[in-house]
């Protein structure tokens, strides 16, 4: 049994939905909050906002045929590599902020990769949040590769 497209798109889509709405959950009172005493302190709690805004933008877009779903799909790992990235750089070179932590020394990947780890199995929100974007990477990656024309050997 194949999966469709359609239904590959469908998984994409519902979570993409949910890094959205845990962005926006999370964004959300934080930005208020900020706004309420006028200065932004922490740039993470526009960027969700924005963020999570962007993603529901890009499936309505999607849902209504408004735009081709397929040109979708690279700017929708563009965002989740952002995402991801975002989350390791915040927990290893920014140490929890724009100059508020102390950047750990002599970072390497076998150096942030438990450094990430930790952070990730302390939050089970941002675990989620970030299996969910891996999987959106891959789910979009295969409909890229999926949306190539055949190759023959003669070309």
């Amino acid at each position: 049994m194949a999966i469709q497209r359609d239904q590959l798109e469908l998984v994409c889509g519902l979570l993409a939905l949910v890094v959205a709405g845990v962005h926006l959950w999370w964004g959300l009172p934080r930005f208020a909050l900020y706004a309420t005493v006028g200065t932004m302190a922490d740039p993470r709690p526009l960027a969700f906002v924005l963020s999570g805004h962007v993603i529901a933008i890009g499936i309505t877009l999607a849902a209504v045929d408004v735009v081709e779903r397929r040109h979708l799909y690279l700017p929708g790992i563009g965002l989740m590599l952002v995402h991801l990235g975002g989350y390791v750089a915040w927990h290893t070179v920014l140490a929890h902020g724009l100059g508020v932590g102390t950047p750990h020394e002599h970072l390497t990947l076998l150096t942030a990769l438990p450094i990430v780890l930790e952070d990730l199995l302390r939050s089970p929100l941002a675990l989620a949040a970030k299996a969910a974007e891996a999987t959106v990477v891959v789910l979009l990656g295969w409909l890229v590769l999926a949306d190539q024309p055949a190759r023959h050997p003669s070309d």
